[in-house]
């Protein structure tokens, strides 16, 4: 079977299990309150169980056994990684890491009984399609794992997804319903419609969507996945939708010009329908909850959310091509840094040395006789790091930063500063992805208007000390609304707010007016500016 590589299995056996009985017998004896302890079992003995030689329909009962401790586990190790900055830490990498290759090895598992269907083994044919379902499973769980933590699917995943598909249209069972309430999508799914709904996870381009919007997504692809279709040619017909796919490449979809060596078509158009009457339903007063949108999202959020994502399902994101063939640029990162980038100073307060927003603070050494000195730092340089920009969908700005070329922690409408020439500007980070091989992919959203560095010092409402924090006062050309970018859940500490401008005058007629947009790194603020 194309894209299935199975390890060579041997007589002995290495694992501390031998088949459905003893895994049952080796669970119960297991810490599975230490998740650390569970996921590094886990992992070493399925790999070891997928080397032994065993009946196909035993190594399948074995797994059974196993699968909703392993569910468990990974849920519990999720947590560890999900929506963190980028790159990750070298803590929440290694869980990723290894909550990816349990999965992956547990597809293995399931890939060995797959490939004894295809063979004609007439002791597990007759459950062909939930073999195949449970390939796609375990595939399932590690594309969701990678995208909680804004990561590229490991190599050899849409191999492995299109060779599973090719293994039920063979065995005839690519449509048949099975039963499966483990992931809490649906009661029953089919082959095709799991394996449709990778295929739509991706083409949503989840690392532009927030946690909850990425949840409501999965929520409503998952009710409308069985609408999909996967045909051997297009549909030529005026309202069709089709993305083309090779079945033989370890790529979502065929973007190359050269012809598919393996070809299929995905029909897009009935969940597209859907989607266009949900957002009509919702223009003519239906609330989400009657739409079976559910209730985390307003209405205007569904709708623009499904909006979104009629936009982007017909179009496969674009390759934004290799960094070391495209321009550089110089960007800077962190709230602190692009203050400084802007010309920003005041930070620092004399009066509050101990409230610098960058925490490079005055220390109080003792002298040899009992003195009390300060030691003043100077306030640290301001840094750039050099990127790449790359190609874009329209007129979206995508930039990538290669592995290694900078050291700053990026999160999903993160600020950062586009230097050119002798000017700085301000972009929003609108997707943000690591690719495979370790490349930031920063799709941006850029604000238009000059963006002039401010200070807010607030009272802490917890222990009443003041502290500095840089902002961001954003004027539109001719003199229009402005607004002010202040650090994300600054102002919910505050009791009281002041602001200076970026030379640290005081600025007494700026006055906040409402929050237009919270959530990220910083929020937008409509501002009043009296002299």
């Amino acid at each position: 079977m194309i894209g299935f590589s199975l390890p060579s299995t041997q007589a002995a056996n290495l694992a501390d299990f031998r088949d459905a009985k003893s895994a049952e017998k080796w669970l119960a004896a297991q810490p599975q309150a230490n998740v650390a302890v569970m996921l590094s079992s886990l992992v070493k003995q399925i790999d070891a169980f997928n080397r032994y030689d065993i009946a196909a329909r035993e190594r399948f009962k074995t797994m059974e056994v196993l699968r909703k401790a392993i569910f468990a586990v990974n849920n519990d190790c999720r947590r560890r990684f999900e929506n963190k900055p980028l790159p990750l830490a070298p803590a929440e990498q290694s869980t990723l890491d290894a909550v990816r290759r349990l999965w992956r090895l547990c597809a293995v598992a399931y890939q060995h009984c797959l490939k004894s269907c295809v063979e004609g083994d007439a002791a597990l044919s007759a459950h062909a399609a939930r073999v195949a379902h449970r390939v796609l499973f375990c595939l399932r769980v590690e594309q969701l794992d990678s995208y909680a933590a804004a990561v590229e699917p490991a190599s050899g995943f849409w191999r492995n997804l299109h060779a599973v598909l090719m293994a039920a249209e063979g065995l005839g069972v690519a449509g048949e319903p099975v039963d499966d309430r483990l992931l809490g999508e649906t009661t029953e799914s089919t082959v095709t419609g799991q394996y449709a709904m990778a295929l739509l996870l991706h083409l949503t381009r989840p690392f532009s969507l927030t946690g909850g919007q990425f949840a409501a997504v999965v929520r409503w692809l998952a009710r409308w996945r069985e609408q999909v279709s996967i045909a051997d040619r297009p549909d030529r017909s005026e309202k069709s939708i089709c993305i083309p796919l090779d079945l033989s490449a370890d790529r979502p979809v065929h973007a190359s010009p050269d012809p598919a060596y393996l070809p299929r078509w995905l029909s897009l158009g009935s969940v597209l329908r859907k989607m266009r009457r949900r957002i009509e339903s919702l223009d003519a007063g239906e609330s989400p909850e009657s739409l079976k949108l559910g209730s985390g999202l307003s209405a205007d959020a569904c709708r623009v959310l499904l909006e979104t994502l009629g936009r982007h399902l017909p179009r496969p994101p674009v390759d934004p091509g290799d960094p070391d063939r495209l321009p550089e640029l110089a960007v800077g990162a962190g709230l602190v840094n692009i203050y400084r980038l802007l010309g920003g100073e005041g930070l620092e307060d004399p009066l509050h040395p101990a409230s610098s927003a960058d925490n490079h603070l005055s220390k109080e050494q003792l002298a040899v006789f009992g003195h009390v000195v300060r030691e003043h730092r100077a306030p640290p340089e301001t840094t750039l790091e050099t990127w790449r920009l790359g190609r874009g969908d329209g007129n979206e700005m995508v930039l990538l930063r290669p592995a290694g070329a900078g050291t700053s922690r990026l999160s999903l409408h993160g600020l950062l500063a586009i230097r050119r020439q002798d000017r700085c500007q301000l972009a929003v980070i609108a997707g943000l992805e690591q690719r495979a091989d370790g490349v930031l992919c920063a799709t941006l959203d850029l604000l238009s208007g000059d963006a002039g560095p401010r200070v807010a010092e607030i009272r802490e409402r917890a222990s009443g000390k003041n502290s500095r924090h840089p902002a961001f006062l954003i004027s539109a050309s001719g003199g229009g609304q402005q607004n002010l970018l202040l650090p994300g859940g600054m102002m919910a500490r505050a009791t009281a707010v002041r602001f200076y401008d970026g030379s640290g005058q005081a600025l007494p007629g700026l006055r906040l007016v409402d929050c237009l947009e919270r959530g990220g790194e910083v929020e937008y603020w409509r501002v009043s500016a009296e002299k």
